[in-house]
């Protein structure tokens, strides 16, 4: 309860510092009040609604070193005693003010977020983000961290719906190589070798090459799928435009096209 009761007077102090911005004005309430306190007696403090999309503004708003060391305080707490909504609620307003990369604790965030039975609350966070555009360089790295967290705990459908997310027309994230690498490998440990494929040709239309312990990987799955005539063109392919042959990529990408299609027929 006390760790509830600081995060609360601790958004409190943030959404005020916000509030001050010119382009908070009109906000909708968002923040769900813990039961122990009033809220009438915040009334007068209009808080941040998640689809509001925010003007652009001159105003520079930063955290204080204080306030970062009492959010990273707060944040695993909340999620160790079972209160996630207001982490992410925390988590979520801390962004808003778009703080310097790696200055707030994620890692037990993602952690918690994709320990949860569903996607609900890792999805509601990306779109509050997603509707604010000055926590969008945030996005690529807290996406990249979900991701990568589902596929370690062998969800990697899970971890393809937050790819698909991430990479819908007018998405702000940039897909890293890592992320790529993970979905390929994860589904090809569960067996689902022609959906890694289909990762691996957009892996590879992007520009971004596998290198000889995934591609060694995919080979063997693909023996194992009894697909060996294809598993060796493919070998050969992906060896060829990783030793920079002319036109090496397109020729892999026009090869898993054949052989996805014909995969799925």
């Amino acid at each position: 309860m006390q760790t509830v009761r600081l995060c609360f007077f601790l958004l409190m102090e943030l959404l005020t510092k916000l509030m001050k911005m010119k382009s908070l004005k009109h906000a909708k309430p968002l923040l769900q009040f813990p039961s122990f306190i009033q809220q009438k007696s915040y009334t007068s403090i209009p808080l941040l609604c998640p689809t509001q999309e925010l003007q652009t503004t001159t105003t520079t708003l930063k955290l204080t070193n204080q306030e970062l060391t009492k959010i990273n305080l707060l944040i695993p707490r909340l999620c160790l005693s079972d209160n996630l909504t207001t982490a992410t609620h925390l988590t979520t307003t801390a962004l808003l003010t778009n703080p310097p990369h790696s200055s707030i604790s994620l890692s037990i965030l993602v952690h918690s977020l994709t320990s949860q039975p569903d996607m609900t609350q890792p999805m509601s966070l990306l779109t509050t983000l997603r509707h604010s555009p000055q926590a969008h360089n945030h996005l690529t790295p807290i996406t990249t961290m979900l991701v990568m967290s589902y596929v370690r705990k062998k969800r990697v459908k899970e971890a393809f719906k937050v790819y698909q997310w991430m990479t819908r027309p007018g998405s702000p994230c940039k897909v890293e190589k890592i992320v790529f690498l993970g979905l390929v490998d994860g589904f090809c440990e569960l067996g689902l070798v022609v959906d890694g494929l289909r990762v691996l040709r957009d892996m590879v239309g992007v520009g971004f090459v596998p290198g000889d312990g995934l591609r060694r990987r995919v080979f063997r799955k693909m023996l194992m799928e009894a697909r060996v005539k294809e598993g060796l063109e493919l070998d050969k392919a992906l060896c060829f435009c990783a030793n920079g042959g002319v036109d090496g990529i397109v020729k892999v990408r026009d090869l898993l096209d054949n052989i996805i299609g014909n995969w799925t027929e």
